[in-house]
């Protein structure tokens, strides 16, 4: 016997460009520029945690997560700014390694997923 799908819940929204597109005033161009920016930032981002991690500099992956939280709340990326959330209180209760790791994991991909959303989303290429 089949399983039904889960077709009733509505998908993740991975982000959410309504402040940037009131600060941009509805300039499409501005708004598009604005993503490729966050892009790049918020892939330098991973890589610079990544580092950090791997070199367990634990108070630099705290003061990347504070620096960047309020970028995530402008692209309206709910769910990676509630995975960074996470990530800082496991680091502020110095938590099981192997918990962090699976965080920081998470994390990761889930950014990946949301950059390659917003890329396929404004056809940007690179």
């Amino acid at each position: 016997m089949k399983s039904p799908q889960n077709s009733d819940l509505p998908p993740i929204q991975l982000y959410d460009l309504q402040l940037i597109h009131k600060m941009c005033r509805g300039n499409e161009e501005k708004v598009a520029e604005m993503v490729e920016v966050f892009i790049d930032q918020v892939s330098q981002f991973i890589q610079e945690i990544m580092s950090a991690y791997s070199e367990k500099d634990f108070s630099r992956i705290k003061s990347l997560v504070h620096k960047t939280k309020p970028t995530l709340t402008y692209f309206g990326t709910i769910t990676l700014e509630k995975e960074l959330l996470y990530i800082e209180d496991l680091l502020i209760k110095e938590s099981q390694p192997s918990e962090l790791d699976l965080k920081i994991l998470s994390f990761k991909n889930l950014t990946n997923e949301v950059v390659d959303k917003m890329k396929n989303d404004f056809n940007i290429i690179n």
